[in-house]
């Protein structure tokens, strides 16, 4: 009788293994943003597949462009040199390249090893079902008008790579600092107030238009670079450079040949599901326009509806630009390139808010094209006021982790788009102090997020705290080294990021968290507005990830729930599919299904993080909102019409039990005095050496 029950055994797991594909073949679906009434009554926006699922995203940040560090060999690009086999790794390149030498031999087919030099095995292996691509403008149009076919079509091939393995990708359009091509200026440094910063990455040589401002950072602060700064303004104006060719950009303007790059790449995926979306711009500074709340309004919202306009030829009520003339862009929709995209556009904020937790902006709709999520980064005691100024730990702020996703909730909903965190990270110091904690918020909020980074190379005094990425980097002594692409798994940081998490949602998300030291987990959702449909259709489906590492011990479904069945793939990964009964309530308490997983004592510790986080939110969400008040009382922008003529005062008093908050309005307003003083103590130093022209009007 016990052989007789052990070989039923065996023969149970083998149909469950053999069995375990079911729908890894199917297409990957249409990605959009829809909206449905949250729990307490307002309208929520998320990023739904084609059954009209809510569905969420693990990941992390690929990078393929080129940085600072010199002597830089140029990286090949060219795809033919990615068949079969992965270029030699330099340490000069700030990360190995992105190689899938097993690309073609099937899903499960790649060895997924450190040193397999297989990335989105890896990826897929590890859990994670998203990626952004970051590309580079100056690979994209290294010549005026000419947008490169090499570059194109290697592309084409990572996300191929990616689809192979049932991978979403986010092609972002990255820069940071403008450009590379902003070389820091020794000759003229005036330490402390001005010292030599370079660009890092971003527009091509062509397009780094300064007006001959230098490369001179504020206080050593990259952020407040002379140079880039004017760049920006220059790009934010859609400058014309003198003796640059159209070629086959739209325009003669510099977001004309940006915005001809963006529909040079989409033409390529306009019918491709597996890319996600594209990310319009990383981290955009803004230039010279210190007046924040009017930048986003005034300069970078705007810049962003062109490229939507002009990629799915909506058209928001206006009438067409004519391009002819660069300045013609106010008040006109940019003209139609024929692309007529529907993928999503990812929008980000001024980066700003990497300081603040928070971005002091006029929060509105971009564009009346539907398919907008919002991307801030959250970089929470990484890059926020608090370390760049080293402030003492008693001021605490930010005032928790959660406030960050707090405040991108809300303008979230101002602006009527999904809310996506396409960056966060910090070095693996840090995981049980930051990671856990962000991760944790990413959950309670509902939000998707893409780690920053996946793999990097280290060289010099680099160490550990160096590299923020999933793997260890191979270890160089020097910038033309060579050696392995990448070193063995943090396996602490993959703990953190192999979590539990809603995979396509059935019905409305109320909330979930997973909590890795127990591996428990706990989602509730509503489904009173889901029409009746059998098990089979996807639409009434709940399909929530179970990584190989995690135990998946016990499951206690409640409500009108049923378990269809739990897929274990050949990685070791599991998909439970869950299905809502017809019986499923038009409102109320029989409306409501739970999926819950691990021991009965973690999971009540989880139901109660879960309550009192409703409570918590509510907190923050007032905060935020009397903060943002304090800001337009502070900065009162209608009373001015140009920002070299911004004169802002102090903020109104509030009742003494706003006191936090007005205490931070106020701090924000003294910030930006002191930003706005040093930039003028620049000036005057600079404008006593004739050799620069450089612009009194700053």
């Amino acid at each position: 009788e016990m052989k007789f029950l052990f070989v039923c055994f065996i023969i149970a797991i083998f149909i469950i293994q053999t069995n375990a594909d079911v729908g890894e073949d199917e297409p990957m679906s249409w990605l959009s943003v829809k909206s449905q009434e949250d729990s307490d009554g307002s309208i929520r926006y998320f990023i739904s597949d084609e059954h009209g699922r809510e569905v969420h995203f693990r990941g992390a940040n690929l990078e393929g462009e080129q940085r600072e560090i010199s002597p830089d060999p140029v990286r090949p690009i060219d795809p033919t040199l990615f068949e079969g086999k992965c270029p030699i790794n330099v340490a000069a390149y700030p990360e190995p390249l992105i190689c899938e030498v097993d690309a073609g031999k099937g899903k499960y087919n790649q060895s997924t090893q450190y040193l397999s030099m297989n990335d989105f095995a890896q990826m897929r292996a590890l859990g994670f079902n998203g990626l952004r691509l970051c590309l580079s403008w100056s690979l994209l149009e290294p010549t005026p008008g000419t947008y490169s076919e090499v570059y194109l079509r290697r592309i084409e091939q990572i996300v191929g790579w990616a689809a192979e393995q049932g991978l979403y990708v986010l092609l972002d359009m990255h820069e940071d600092l403008y450009s590379r091509y902003i070389v820091g200026d020794t000759e003229h440094q005036k330490a402390p107030w001005l010292t030599a910063s370079d660009g890092q990455d971003g527009a091509p040589q062509w397009a780094v238009k300064t007006d001959g401002w230098p490369a001179l950072a504020i206080m050593g602060i990259g952020n407040l670079n002379l140079a880039m700064m004017k760049a920006f303004d220059n790009f934010y104006s859609n400058a014309v450079i003198d003796g640059i060719l159209q070629g086959d950009a739209p325009g003669p303007g510099l977001q004309d040949h940006y915005i001809g790059g963006m529909a040079a790449i989409a033409r390529r995926f306009v019918n491709n599901p597996a890319v996600m979306g594209y990310e319009i711009m990383n981290e955009p500074q803004p230039g010279t326009h210190l007046d924040f709340l009017r930048f986003g309004k005034k300069y970078l919202y705007p810049f962003y509806r062109r490229a939507i306009q002009a990629l799915t030829g909506v058209r928001d009520g206006m009438r067409d630009c004519n391009l002819a003339d660069s300045n013609d862009r106010d008040d006109c929709a940019y003209p139609d390139l024929g692309v007529h995209d529907k993928h999503m556009f990812l929008v980000e904020p001024n980066s700003v808010r990497n300081l603040l937790d928070f971005t002091p902006q006029i929060s509105e709709p971009v564009s009346e094209y539907p398919n907008i999520v919002y991307a801030p980064h959250v970089y929470t005691h990484c890059f926020t006021i608090d370390q760049v100024l080293h402030l003492p730990d008693w001021i605490h702020y930010p005032p928790s982790f959660d406030f960050a996703y707090a405040s991108a909730k809300e303008e979230a909903k101002a602006m009527k788009t999904a809310m996506f965190v396409t960056e966060f990270g910090n070095s693996p110091y840090d995981d049980m102090k930051l990671m856990k904690n962000t991760l944790e918020s990413q959950d309670k909020f509902r939000t998707s997020g893409f780690v920053w980074s996946w793999k990097n190379n280290c060289y010099g005094n680099c160490d550990f705290n160096g590299s923020w990425s999933m793997f260890s980097p191979t270890p160089f002594n020097g910038p033309l080294e060579q050696g392995d692409q990448n070193g063995p798994l943090y396996e602490g940081r993959a703990k953190l990021l192999q979590r539990i998490y809603p995979r396509a949602v059935a019905g409305n998300l109320i909330d979930y968290l997973f909590d890795p030291d127990t591996g428990s987990f706990v989602l509730h959702a509503n489904c009173s507005q889901l029409q009746p449909a059998q098990s089979i259709d996807p639409s009434v489906q709940t399909w929530i990830f179970i990584p190989s590492v995690v135990p998946y011990e016990s499951l206690l479904l409640s409500g009108p729930a049923e378990l269809i069945d739990t897929q274990t793939f050949p990685d070791n990964n599991k998909i439970l599919r869950v299905s809502v009964t017809p019986q499923c309530g038009s409102g109320g308490a029989d409306s409501v299904y739970s999926i819950k997983i691990g021991p009965a004592k973690a999971v009540q510790e989880i139901e109660y993080k879960l309550k009192m986080h409703k409570y918590e939110a509510r907190k923050l969400k007032e905060s935020y909102q009397r903060i943002q008040q304090h800001m337009l009382d502070a900065y009162d922008s209608s009373q001015h019409l140009d920002d070299h003529e911004f004169h802002p005062h102090p903020p109104t008093p509030k009742p003494s039990g706003e006191k936090t908050d007005h205490d931070l309005a106020t701090a924000m307003f003294g910030l930006y005095r002191a930003v706005h003083t040093m930039v003028v103590r620049a000036g005057t130093l600079l404008s006593q050496n004739s050799s620069l022209p450089f612009l009194h009007s700053l």
